[in-house]
């Protein structure tokens, strides 16, 4: 059963203090959008808004948050309230989302493996295409597609761990268990490949994937030594991947 945000929000948010999420989730992920100045953005399974405001702060607009979670939405709103950005917020649920507007690039920031079925997979691929203008490209953060046992040991080096609930083929759930500043966070999600990816994009009539080396930003470098990172180098928990319409 896949998490239910409504009720770890306010853990949740304490995740982005996570060396991999500040340094290179993050660094990796905007290295990848690039310029994003007057473009219509849409961003998907938005939570509180981290990504939503920083892709707004860099001259995109309009821009357009959607989530499953209430909460997250509500907080995002209350973010919005006490310091205005022009950012719309909506609850819903991407599998269903149908046509909301014409965008210049979709954002999905651990979305796709929260698709417990690939006709769920497919559902979401199919919601990003259709709103997306021709020529647009959707960025996202997943899973990562290739994983091993090695890349679940490298995770806990960084206050990780990641436990499938069997072999990983696609669709298999997989719970992930943060250490944060008060304790720890667990979700649960769903595994799939990069045949499972290739599949419901070619199908909804995307470009072929493209699959991005994770990156550290230097100041990422800077903060821990060469070691500290070795482990996440060789067997990164996270993948960022781009496709155009």
């Amino acid at each position: 059963m896949a998490t239910n945000y409504d009720d770890i929000a306010d853990e949740y948010l304490q995740t982005k203090v996570n060396p991999i999420k500040k340094y290179s989730e993050e660094f990796t992920f905007f290295q990848v959008l690039g310029d994003v100045a007057q473009q219509a953005v849409l961003d998907l399974a938005c939570g509180d808004g981290y990504y939503t405001r920083a892709v707004r702060r860099q001259g995109a607009a309009p821009v357009v948050g959607i989530d499953l979670s209430a909460e997250m939405i509500r907080q995002a709103e209350a973010v919005e309230a006490a310091e205005p950005l022009g950012i719309e917020y909506r609850v819903g649920d991407v599998a269903n989302l149908g046509v909301i507007g014409a965008f210049d690039v979709v954002t999905a920031v651990y979305l796709l493996q929260y698709a417990a079925t690939e006709s769920e997979l497919q559902g979401m691929v199919d919601a990003i295409y259709a709103n997306l203008k021709p020529g647009g490209r959707v960025v996202m953060v997943t899973g990562q597609p290739n994983l091993t046992e090695a890349h679940l040991a490298a995770q806990m080096h960084y206050g990780v761990t990641i436990k499938p609930q069997g072999s990983l083929a696609d669709g298999v759930c997989i719970d992930t268990t943060i250490l944060v500043p008060e304790g720890a966070v667990t979700f649960t999600n769903h595994h799939w490949t990069k045949a499972a990816y290739a599949h419901v994009f070619q199908q909804a009539g995307f470009q072929p994937l493209v699959w991005y080396p994770m990156q550290i930003s230097a100041e990422g470098l800077a903060q821990y030594p060469a070691e500290y990172w070795r482990p996440y180098q060789q067997y990164p928990a996270i993948a960022v991947v781009s496709a155009a319409r």
